[in-house]
């Protein structure tokens, strides 16, 4: 079957504008990988499935990108511009920080949430943990544990009322669920929060997804957007030494790691990953600060040295030619198979009245038509009711033939034309009976 030319330009179009998407992409990670290779401590070639999976795969290669690279990317959306990956630098000698971040606390086992602040009295982490103000907080000896961690000198985010998404609320919805949540946990830990001057007011959305309505809410009340530069979903599946690589493999001064406070048995996934992590990072001098703290240091005026802002630039600007090159062959695909559909149904219908015309020309006494007269009206007729102007022409040079588009006007013309030709037949037998009995008449 012959492909039209036109089919043959678009397939190519597409295939070449994609091809140039993919190879930006590969570029980006290859300058990513020579950037990150300059960079003191980063390891990013070190980062790769442990057990294999498309989880890990997915995240590899994420983080062979670098997620402070694609949040670049995010942040020409609006609403992500103040989302937060990493910091930058710190000025000084006081060495790389990090800062280890828990989503999801207190979580269902109480226990198991003071298993995880008792570890990290031991190894002296301070760290920073984002509250699901639920039934697991608000409760009276819920509260008690809250208040402890934020006693023993943790410091407490904003993580919403459920671990579901917050972007279909509207502002006032929203910001109802922010007075909630900041009354919950000030009844929880018996003061204000936050607890001190120099702790910030942190917000982590739930599942990572921003809206228009929560940025407004937020930039208002001075809240700071937090995710973070390592994550690996440790929530969702168990291989705790690839989590444990991600970290250990793409810290760099000012990371932000994302883990999650787990329940019964995956709880103790959380700590795997921290007893494998922590001594690796001490080793490499680095030092472990809360949220505030990492971003209350002194920073320089420079891009983290896991960042590419030229790899992603240019990703972007080959994404969205790509995407305007797609949209521009899928609205001339749709607009050439409207044409071809208004022009099958003019021909068929033509088609139809012309038989009826040789029909009528061979029938009984008294009958006489113009040859051209019953084909010119009836196209005209036809032309009206298909929506194409008077005096348009079956003309569709620019949309050359597919089969697809003959056989989508086929089909919704072949019930049409039938159910019309049949009107017009009983029409004119009528007639032409009606000129017999009159010519019989003496």
């Amino acid at each position: 079957m012959k492909i039209p030319s036109s089919n043959k330009c678009a397939c190519c179009t597409c295939c070449v504008s994609l091809l140039v998407l993919l190879l930006n992409l590969v570029l980006a990670v290859v300058l990513r990988l020579t950037a990150a290779g300059g960079c003191e401590g980063l390891r990013v070639q070190d980062i790769g499935p442990v057990r294999g999976g498309f989880s890990e795969v997915n995240w590899s290669f994420v983080h062979w990108l670098g997620m402070r690279n694609l949040g670049r990317v995010l942040a020409w959306i609006p609403w992500n511009r103040r989302v937060l990956f990493g910091a930058p630098p710190a000025v000084g000698s006081l060495g790389p920080q990090i800062a280890f971040t828990f989503d999801d606390a207190i979580g269902n086992n109480a226990t198991t949430f003071v298993s995880l602040l008792d570890f990290l009295d031991e190894e002296k982490v301070p760290a920073t943990f984002f509250v699901i103000a639920n039934n697991n907080t608000v409760a009276p000896d819920r509260q008690l544990i809250l208040k402890d961690a934020s006693d023993r000198g943790h410091e407490l985010g904003n993580h919403g009322l459920l671990d579901d998404f917050m972007t279909t609320m509207s502002r006032d919805e929203f910001e109802a669920a922010v007075d909630q949540w900041e009354s919950s946990v000030k009844n929880a830990i018996q003061g204000d929060w936050p607890v001190s001057p120099t702790q910030w007011k942190w917000f982590r959305p739930p599942k990572g997804m921003m809206s228009g309505a929560m940025d407004e809410v937020l930039t208002a009340r001075d809240y700071h957007i937090a995710l973070g530069d390592l994550y690996s979903d440790d929530w969702a599946y168990e291989d705790e030494a690839f989590h444990a690589r991600i970290i250990k493999s793409g810290a760099c001064d000012g990371s932000v790691t994302i883990l999650h406070v787990m329940d019964g048995e995956r709880t103790l996934r959380t700590l795997d990953i921290l007893r494998d992590v922590i001594p690796a990072l001490r080793a490499r001098g680095f030092s472990f600060v809360r949220l505030s703290d990492l971003y209350n240091t002194a920073h320089e005026d420079m891009p983290s040295c896991a960042e590419c802002p030229i790899c992603m630039d240019a990703f972007v600007v080959s994404l969205m030619v790509s995407l305007l090159v797609l949209c521009f062959w899928v609205g001339k695909l749709a607009w050439c198979t409207q044409r071809r559909v208004k022009s099958t149904v003019v021909s068929s219908q033509a088609r139809v009245v012309t038989n009826i015309r040789r029909r009528l020309s061979s029938g009984g006494p008294g009958i006489e038509l113009s040859p051209t007269e019953p084909t010119d009206s009836a196209l005209l007729a036809v032309s009206t009711q298909s929506g194409l102007p008077e005096g348009s022409t079956n003309d569709t040079k620019d949309c050359e033939d597919s089969p697809l588009s003959q056989r989508t006007g086929l089909m919704r013309t072949r019930s049409l034309s039938s159910t019309r030709a049949s009107q017009t037949l009983a029409s004119m037998d009528l007639s032409r009976s009606l000129l017999e009995v009159s010519a019989a008449e003496p």
